[in-house]
């Protein structure tokens, strides 16, 4: 058993570490983005093996607001996963070229529809299960030196993490409104991943306070 649970934090964090990487379709070349993200699929099944028992509980005990947010973002993180696996089949031009798939521009639309999603939702999965060790460390710092710094902290990622999130377009992506990304090749890889970084937190910092303040009302 926890030999499972190491096995199954290496795989969540190298399906974070490749999802944030792919990010950078620009960065790492359409082969190795195709490479990749194969890879991410691969990780991606081994993932849902190793959680398979969760789904077994989805109907089991009460039914809260956070099991059903739980449920709700688990799901919809699926279809978008299952969304980029299949747009970017349709729109692959080196390992799945063989299969002679004409590519066109509403297979991209959908893969960038599909992508900024999971990418989205992928912030707020990790901010459902952040919950437990952010309250702890919160808990830690109350009344000590590094309280406030780690709250301003904290407000500053949220705030550059909106204002990279409106840069990237992603809004505009999620809403299928984007037919070709445009990336700034001036900017240097670090500063991208760094905004891509920002964007995750962002939304995880928000979905923990989400989840916070419903507890606290109860």
């Amino acid at each position: 058993m926890i030999l499972k649970k190491k096995v199954r934090i290496v795989v969540d964090i190298l399906m974070f570490i490749l999802f944030v990487l792919l990010m950078g379709y620009h960065i790492i070349s359409d082969m190795n983005h195709e490479i990749l993200g194969v890879f991410l699929f691969i990780l991606f099944i081994i993932h849902h093996i190793l959680n398979i028992k969760w789904y077994k509980t989805i109907f089991k005990g009460n039914i809260t607001f956070i099991k059903v947010l739980f449920i709700v973002i688990n799901f919809l993180l699926l279809l978008a996963i299952l969304g980029i696996i299949i747009s970017g089949v349709l729109i692959s031009g080196y390992v799945f070229s063989f299969l002679d798939i004409p590519v066109t521009s509403l297979g991209r639309k959908l893969h960038l529809f599909s992508t900024s999603w999971g990418f989205v939702l992928m912030g707020i999965h990790l901010g459902l299960h952040f919950k437990m060790m952010l309250t702890k460390i919160f808990k830690k710092l109350k009344n000590s030196a590094f309280e406030y710094f780690v709250y301003l902290l904290i407000f500053i990622v949220v705030l550059l993490g909106m204002y990279a999130f409106v840069k990237n377009g992603y809004g505009r992506d999620m809403m299928l409104l984007t037919d070709f990304k445009f990336f700034d090749y001036e900017q240097s890889s670090i500063m991208f991943y760094l905004e891509q970084l920002s964007i995750i937190f962002c939304l995880s910092f928000i979905t923990y306070g989400i989840v916070l303040l419903v507890g606290r009302k109860k």
